[in-house]
């Protein structure tokens, strides 16, 4: 068990290096996916259940809404070149 919880904590940092290193924005979105989906399950094997639906739900649904604008900003840029 111990080393499960040290490998989610691996892949939390992972994903927020994804998240704060990322050239294109998809691999951001993909690293924040992959950050909110490895601290649900890290909160989950704490046995916090339910702060761990709260955080997947309100972390991701936010954080992909803003990714979504940012795409929309940047293909709208592209098509007036």
């Amino acid at each position: 068990m111990t080393y499960f919880v040290l490998f989610l904590g691996l892949c939390f940092v992972l994903g927020g290096l994804a998240v704060a290193y990322n050239l294109p924005l998809y691999s951001g979105e993909v690293g924040l996916v992959l950050a909110s989906i490895v601290g649900s399950g890290w909160l989950l094997s704490l046995g916090v259940s339910f702060m761990s639906l709260v955080l997947f739900m309100v972390y991701l649904g936010g954080m992909s809404m803003d990714y979504v604008y940012s795409f929309s900003l940047v293909a709208d840029s592209l098509q007036r070149l």
